[in-house]
């Protein structure tokens, strides 16, 4: 007799934050046909469509309050590039829970799944009465998330809104910054610790560093060095997290 073992799901998950608790379905599928060929039925049932697409399960389901325990709310507050990130979240009365879903034991791929969200996610955001978009751990404006995933259409990937990257100053007042999100795909998070860096330089270093490791599948080694010209070659080192839990690479990125 043999056993029924049960699957292994991941899930990409998000949530596109609403005025009201109003969702236009059609407007949403003519959205999703226009934009990126992807099609659902008609059946809409207690809120809610289940489909598939790109060989993956997908939900969107409205959900008529907003999400609890002010969590968007927090959250917005770690979006650097929206000033008005917290305030103009803390306007949504109601959200609607998007989830691309796929088998570890059927070949899932993190990637082609992340590029399907943004897919749905962009398509949703182009409603009148969107805000923006709850993904852990932080809140995406609508038009940013909307232009960034344009890039999809190019061959590009949408690095800004596939991951986050962070902030802070240290105790000797240098910039730190880390990424969230590379462990989805299989990667370790990166940080840099104690650069002297300007913002937007570091910034934009950890989005570039993070797409050559999602684009080329690359895996960036403890000992070696990493750098985009010749003359470049910036330290890695494999240790404890300073920025969260677990372990991070660290890059030496104008450290010294």
């Amino acid at each position: 007799m043999s056993e029924n073992k049960e699957k292994k799901l991941s899930t990409v998950l998000g949530f596109v934050l609403l005025t009201d608790a109003n969702l236009d379905w059609p407007r949403f599928r003519h959205n999703l046909k226009e934009d990126w060929d992807i099609s659902f039925g008609d059946e809409i049932k207690d809120g809610a469509v289940v489909f598939s697409a790109d060989g993956f399960n997908c939900a969107c389901s409205l959900l008529p309050n907003p999400v609890p325990n002010n969590e968007a709310v927090e959250c917005a507050k770690n979006n650097m590039l929206w000033k008005d990130a917290a305030a103009e979240t803390a306007k949504h009365a109601a959200h609607v829970m998007i989830a691309v879903m796929g088998s570890e034991d059927e070949g899932y791929d993190s990637l082609e799944a992340n590029k399907l969200f943004c897919k749905l996610a962009s398509a949703m955001l182009k409603l009148k009465n969107t805000i923006g978009i709850y993904k852990n751990p932080t809140v995406f404006e609508k038009q940013f998330y909307i232009d960034v995933a344009e890039n999809l259409k190019n061959g590009d990937l949408p690095v800004p809104i596939m991951l986050h990257v962070g902030m802070y100053l240290n105790s000797d007042s240098l910039l730190c910054g880390f990424t969230y999100g590379l462990r989805a795909f299989g990667f370790e998070e990166i940080e840099v610790i104690g650069s002297r860096a300007q913002p937007p330089q570091l910034f934009n270093f950890l989005l570039a560093i993070s797409d050559y490791v999602i684009s080329g599948d690359v895996v960036l080694r403890d000992g070696e060095t990493v750098g985009f010209t010749d003359e470049q070659k910036l330290p890695i080192t494999h240790s404890k997290a300073v920025s969260f839990d677990g372990d991070s690479l660290k890059i030496g990125f104008m450290t010294e």
